[in-house]
Protein backbone atom coordinates (compact mmCIF):
# COMPACT_ATOMS: atom_id res chain seq x y z
CA UNK A 1 0.00 0.00 0.00
CA UNK A 2 1.25 3.36 -1.04
CA UNK A 3 1.76 6.01 1.04
CA UNK A 4 -0.99 8.01 -0.69
CA UNK A 5 -3.42 5.16 -0.64
CA UNK A 6 -2.52 5.54 3.02
CA UNK A 7 -3.18 9.01 3.29
CA UNK A 8 -6.65 9.03 1.79
CA UNK A 9 -7.35 6.10 4.16
CA UNK A 10 -6.73 7.92 6.70
CA UNK A 11 -8.68 10.96 5.64
CA UNK A 12 -11.77 8.85 4.57
CA UNK A 13 -11.68 7.31 8.26
CA UNK A 14 -11.33 10.78 9.89
CA UNK A 15 -14.12 12.39 7.32
CA UNK A 16 -16.43 9.90 8.79
CA UNK A 17 -15.78 10.45 12.21
CA UNK A 18 -16.05 14.23 11.43
CA UNK A 19 -19.32 13.95 10.08
CA UNK A 20 -20.56 11.64 12.14
CA UNK A 21 -20.32 14.60 14.84
CA UNK A 22 -21.57 17.10 13.15
CA UNK A 23 -24.79 15.52 12.01
CA UNK A 24 -25.15 14.47 15.89
CA UNK A 25 -24.56 17.66 16.82
CA UNK A 26 -27.66 18.69 14.34
CA UNK A 27 -29.36 16.08 15.60
CA UNK A 28 -29.03 16.76 19.18
CA UNK A 29 -30.08 20.61 18.58
CA UNK A 30 -32.74 20.17 16.84
CA UNK A 31 -34.34 17.70 19.50
CA UNK A 32 -33.37 20.12 22.24
CA UNK A 33 -34.77 22.81 20.36
CA UNK A 34 -37.98 21.21 19.36
CA UNK A 35 -40.08 22.84 21.90
CA UNK A 36 -39.29 26.09 21.15
CA UNK A 37 -39.43 25.58 17.62
CA UNK A 38 -43.34 24.15 18.16
CA UNK A 39 -44.14 26.60 20.21
CA UNK A 40 -42.99 29.88 17.14
CA UNK A 41 -44.43 27.93 14.69
CA UNK A 42 -47.56 27.65 16.34
CA UNK A 43 -47.91 31.01 17.90
CA UNK A 44 -46.02 33.73 15.66
CA UNK A 45 -47.54 35.34 13.14
CA UNK A 46 -47.06 33.01 9.74
CA UNK A 47 -44.79 35.51 7.20
CA UNK A 48 -42.08 34.95 5.02
CA UNK A 49 -39.77 34.82 8.17
CA UNK A 50 -41.32 31.98 9.37
CA UNK A 51 -40.67 30.46 5.91
CA UNK A 52 -36.81 31.01 5.58
CA UNK A 53 -36.79 29.69 9.68
CA UNK A 54 -38.64 26.47 8.40
CA UNK A 55 -36.21 25.94 5.49
CA UNK A 56 -33.36 26.58 7.57
CA UNK A 57 -34.92 24.07 10.31
CA UNK A 58 -35.65 21.78 7.66
CA UNK A 59 -32.69 22.00 4.78
CA UNK A 60 -29.70 20.97 6.46
CA UNK A 61 -31.21 17.43 7.18
CA UNK A 62 -31.10 17.42 3.26
CA UNK A 63 -27.60 19.05 3.29
CA UNK A 64 -25.59 16.47 5.83
CA UNK A 65 -27.60 13.08 4.18
CA UNK A 66 -26.32 13.66 1.05
CA UNK A 67 -22.88 14.36 2.35
CA UNK A 68 -23.54 10.72 4.75
CA UNK A 69 -24.14 8.85 1.24
CA UNK A 70 -20.93 9.86 -0.34
CA UNK A 71 -19.01 8.87 2.64
CA UNK A 72 -20.72 5.61 4.15
CA UNK A 73 -22.21 4.22 0.75
CA UNK A 74 -20.35 1.51 0.56
CA UNK A 75 -19.70 1.96 -3.48
CA UNK A 76 -20.69 3.84 -6.35
CA UNK A 77 -20.01 5.33 -9.79
CA UNK A 78 -18.30 8.34 -10.34
CA UNK A 79 -21.18 10.38 -12.17
CA UNK A 80 -23.40 9.64 -9.08
CA UNK A 81 -20.79 10.59 -6.98
CA UNK A 82 -20.85 14.06 -8.81
CA UNK A 83 -24.31 14.03 -8.96
CA UNK A 84 -24.60 13.77 -5.15
CA UNK A 85 -21.91 16.59 -4.53
CA UNK A 86 -23.59 19.20 -7.06
CA UNK A 87 -26.65 18.52 -5.12
CA UNK A 88 -25.25 19.03 -1.86
CA UNK A 89 -23.86 22.46 -2.95
CA UNK A 90 -26.99 23.50 -4.47
CA UNK A 91 -28.41 22.65 -1.26
CA UNK A 92 -25.76 24.54 0.91
CA UNK A 93 -25.78 27.32 -1.26
CA UNK A 94 -29.83 27.77 -1.10
CA UNK A 95 -29.42 27.25 2.75
CA UNK A 96 -26.58 29.71 3.23
CA UNK A 97 -29.03 32.21 0.96
CA UNK A 98 -31.89 31.60 3.50
CA UNK A 99 -30.14 32.57 6.14
CA UNK A 100 -28.88 35.57 4.55
CA UNK A 101 -31.99 36.54 3.51
CA UNK A 102 -33.61 36.75 7.30
CA UNK A 103 -30.71 38.96 8.42
CA UNK A 104 -31.81 40.89 4.74
CA UNK A 105 -35.40 41.09 6.07
CA UNK A 106 -34.30 42.73 9.29
CA UNK A 107 -32.09 45.42 7.61
CA UNK A 108 -35.51 45.90 5.37
CA UNK A 109 -37.50 46.40 8.79
CA UNK A 110 -34.93 48.76 10.35
CA UNK A 111 -34.48 50.60 7.28
CA UNK A 112 -38.65 50.96 8.00
CA UNK A 113 -39.34 49.14 4.79
CA UNK A 114 -38.25 52.64 2.51
CA UNK A 115 -39.07 51.61 -1.43
CA UNK A 116 -35.30 53.00 -2.28
CA UNK A 117 -33.58 50.94 0.07
CA UNK A 118 -35.47 47.97 -0.98
CA UNK A 119 -35.08 47.97 -4.48
CA UNK A 120 -31.31 48.54 -4.00
CA UNK A 121 -31.24 45.14 -1.38
CA UNK A 122 -32.90 43.49 -4.44
CA UNK A 123 -30.33 44.87 -6.89
CA UNK A 124 -27.38 44.72 -4.29
CA UNK A 125 -28.38 41.13 -3.44
CA UNK A 126 -28.68 39.90 -7.44
CA UNK A 127 -25.51 41.46 -8.19
CA UNK A 128 -23.46 39.32 -5.36
CA UNK A 129 -25.63 36.11 -5.89
CA UNK A 130 -24.95 36.10 -9.82
CA UNK A 131 -21.07 35.83 -9.68
CA UNK A 132 -21.02 33.43 -7.31
CA UNK A 133 -23.62 31.09 -9.41
CA UNK A 134 -21.51 31.54 -12.30
CA UNK A 135 -18.35 30.16 -10.21
CA UNK A 136 -19.80 27.18 -8.76
CA UNK A 137 -21.55 26.42 -12.00
CA UNK A 138 -18.83 27.50 -14.51
CA UNK A 139 -15.78 26.85 -12.51
CA UNK A 140 -15.84 24.77 -9.47
CA UNK A 141 -18.41 22.03 -10.77
CA UNK A 142 -16.32 21.09 -14.28
CA UNK A 143 -13.02 21.64 -12.87
CA UNK A 144 -13.50 19.12 -9.54
CA UNK A 145 -11.21 16.03 -9.93
CA UNK A 146 -11.74 12.06 -9.78
CA UNK A 147 -14.79 11.73 -7.86
CA UNK A 148 -15.26 8.15 -5.70
CA UNK A 149 -17.83 6.44 -3.22
CA UNK A 150 -16.71 6.36 -0.62
CA UNK A 151 -14.26 9.25 -0.34
CA UNK A 152 -15.61 12.12 -2.35
CA UNK A 153 -13.73 14.87 -4.53
CA UNK A 154 -9.77 14.34 -4.36
CA UNK A 155 -8.91 17.73 -5.36
CA UNK A 156 -9.77 20.89 -7.06
CA UNK A 157 -7.49 22.50 -9.96
CA UNK A 158 -6.09 26.10 -9.54
CA UNK A 159 -8.68 27.90 -11.18
CA UNK A 160 -11.71 25.66 -9.15
CA UNK A 161 -9.98 27.39 -6.37
CA UNK A 162 -9.43 30.77 -7.48
CA UNK A 163 -13.11 30.34 -7.86
CA UNK A 164 -13.88 29.19 -4.29
CA UNK A 165 -11.78 32.11 -2.99
CA UNK A 166 -13.75 34.79 -5.12
CA UNK A 167 -17.30 32.44 -3.71
CA UNK A 168 -16.55 33.48 0.02
CA UNK A 169 -14.70 36.35 -0.41
CA UNK A 170 -18.27 38.23 -1.86
CA UNK A 171 -20.19 35.95 0.66
CA UNK A 172 -18.05 38.24 3.19
CA UNK A 173 -18.31 41.04 1.83
CA UNK A 174 -22.27 40.50 1.41
CA UNK A 175 -22.67 39.82 4.94
CA UNK A 176 -20.03 43.19 6.40
CA UNK A 177 -22.35 45.42 3.88
CA UNK A 178 -25.48 43.84 5.99
CA UNK A 179 -23.71 44.71 9.26
CA UNK A 180 -22.92 48.24 8.24
CA UNK A 181 -26.31 49.46 7.12
CA UNK A 182 -28.07 47.69 10.33
CA UNK A 183 -25.28 49.42 12.42
CA UNK A 184 -25.58 53.11 10.21
CA UNK A 185 -29.03 52.81 10.73
CA UNK A 186 -29.00 52.37 14.66
CA UNK A 187 -26.52 54.71 15.31
CA UNK A 188 -28.13 57.21 12.72
CA UNK A 189 -31.97 56.72 14.27
CA UNK A 190 -31.17 55.72 17.68
CA UNK A 191 -28.50 58.57 19.20
CA UNK A 192 -24.81 57.03 18.81
CA UNK A 193 -23.85 54.24 20.61
CA UNK A 194 -25.86 54.61 23.84
CA UNK A 195 -28.96 52.94 21.82
CA UNK A 196 -31.75 52.95 24.06
CA UNK A 197 -34.55 50.69 21.77
CA UNK A 198 -34.73 46.87 22.93
CA UNK A 199 -35.14 45.85 19.78
CA UNK A 200 -32.81 47.47 17.71
CA UNK A 201 -29.74 46.52 20.09
CA UNK A 202 -30.83 42.78 19.92
CA UNK A 203 -31.08 43.05 16.01
CA UNK A 204 -27.65 44.81 16.01
CA UNK A 205 -25.99 42.03 18.25
CA UNK A 206 -27.70 39.31 16.15
CA UNK A 207 -26.18 40.93 13.10
CA UNK A 208 -22.42 41.62 15.26
CA UNK A 209 -22.35 37.34 16.24
CA UNK A 210 -23.59 36.41 13.11
CA UNK A 211 -21.06 38.09 10.85
CA UNK A 212 -18.35 37.29 13.46
CA UNK A 213 -18.82 33.31 12.89
CA UNK A 214 -19.27 33.93 9.34
CA UNK A 215 -16.61 35.67 8.75
CA UNK A 216 -14.22 33.38 10.63
CA UNK A 217 -15.61 30.31 8.80
CA UNK A 218 -15.14 31.94 5.23
CA UNK A 219 -11.44 33.15 6.34
CA UNK A 220 -10.79 29.15 7.38
CA UNK A 221 -12.22 28.12 3.76
CA UNK A 222 -10.49 30.60 1.98
CA UNK A 223 -7.00 29.75 3.86
CA UNK A 224 -7.64 25.89 3.40
CA UNK A 225 -7.97 26.74 -0.29
CA UNK A 226 -4.56 28.03 -0.34
CA UNK A 227 -2.64 25.82 1.78
CA UNK A 228 -4.90 22.55 2.69
CA UNK A 229 -6.44 19.21 0.36
CA UNK A 230 -9.82 19.44 -0.34
CA UNK A 231 -11.46 17.64 2.02
CA UNK A 232 -10.25 20.24 4.62
CA UNK A 233 -12.04 22.64 2.49
CA UNK A 234 -14.82 20.90 2.14
CA UNK A 235 -15.20 19.88 5.83
CA UNK A 236 -15.09 23.83 6.67
CA UNK A 237 -17.17 24.46 4.34
CA UNK A 238 -19.88 21.93 6.21
CA UNK A 239 -19.50 23.38 9.18
CA UNK A 240 -20.41 26.68 8.09
CA UNK A 241 -23.22 25.77 6.82
CA UNK A 242 -24.56 23.92 9.46
CA UNK A 243 -23.65 26.08 12.15
CA UNK A 244 -24.95 28.93 10.48
CA UNK A 245 -28.05 27.34 9.86
CA UNK A 246 -28.09 26.47 14.26
CA UNK A 247 -27.31 30.15 14.87
CA UNK A 248 -30.19 32.07 12.79
CA UNK A 249 -32.70 30.21 13.79
CA UNK A 250 -31.92 29.93 17.38
CA UNK A 251 -31.41 34.14 17.11
CA UNK A 252 -35.10 33.93 15.32
CA UNK A 253 -36.35 32.15 18.22
CA UNK A 254 -34.73 34.27 20.81
CA UNK A 255 -35.75 37.52 19.06
CA UNK A 256 -39.49 36.66 18.92
CA UNK A 257 -39.52 34.86 22.53
CA UNK A 258 -37.94 37.98 23.97
CA UNK A 259 -40.41 40.47 22.58
CA UNK A 260 -43.45 37.91 23.10
CA UNK A 261 -42.38 37.67 26.98
CA UNK A 262 -41.97 41.16 27.14
CA UNK A 263 -45.32 42.49 25.81
CA UNK A 264 -47.28 39.72 27.37
CA UNK A 265 -49.01 42.44 29.69
CA UNK A 266 -50.41 44.60 26.42
CA UNK A 267 -50.72 41.44 24.05
CA UNK A 268 -48.73 42.71 21.35
CA UNK A 269 -47.08 40.40 18.92
CA UNK A 270 -43.16 41.93 18.07
CA UNK A 271 -42.05 38.46 16.21
CA UNK A 272 -40.46 39.27 12.99
CA UNK A 273 -43.36 38.69 11.11
CA UNK A 274 -45.23 41.31 12.87
CA UNK A 275 -42.52 43.28 12.35
CA UNK A 276 -42.37 42.94 8.79
CA UNK A 277 -46.25 43.62 8.72
CA UNK A 278 -46.31 47.11 10.06
CA UNK A 279 -47.08 49.90 7.84
CA UNK A 280 -43.99 52.06 6.58
CA UNK A 281 -44.77 54.65 8.54
CA UNK A 282 -44.06 53.02 11.82
CA UNK A 283 -40.95 52.82 13.46
CA UNK A 284 -39.10 51.91 16.75
CA UNK A 285 -40.21 53.84 20.09
CA UNK A 286 -37.54 55.26 21.90
CA UNK A 287 -38.61 53.53 25.28
CA UNK A 288 -38.38 50.03 23.39
CA UNK A 289 -41.97 49.60 24.34
CA UNK A 290 -43.23 48.58 20.78
CA UNK A 291 -43.71 50.27 17.50
CA UNK A 292 -45.18 53.61 17.36
CA UNK A 293 -46.10 56.38 15.09
CA UNK A 294 -43.79 58.85 13.78
CA UNK A 295 -45.68 61.69 14.47
CA UNK A 296 -45.82 60.86 18.32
Amino acid sequence: MTALQVSQADVLLWSKYYYVALTSLWTYDCILCMPDSVAFILDSRHGLGTLLYLKCSITPFVFMLLNMIVTFLPRGSSTLCRWIYIANICVGFLLMVDAECIFILRTIAVWERERRFMVFKIINMIAILLPIVVCFFQDIVPSMGECSIPGGIIHLDTKARSSVIAVYSLLAFGEFELLALVLYRGFESHGGWKIENRLMRGLMRHNLLYFSCSFAFSLGVILATIFLPFSAIHMIAETQVVALSLLVTRMHRDFWRSDRDSSSNDGVDLSLSAFMAVTPDVIFSEDASGPCPNNT
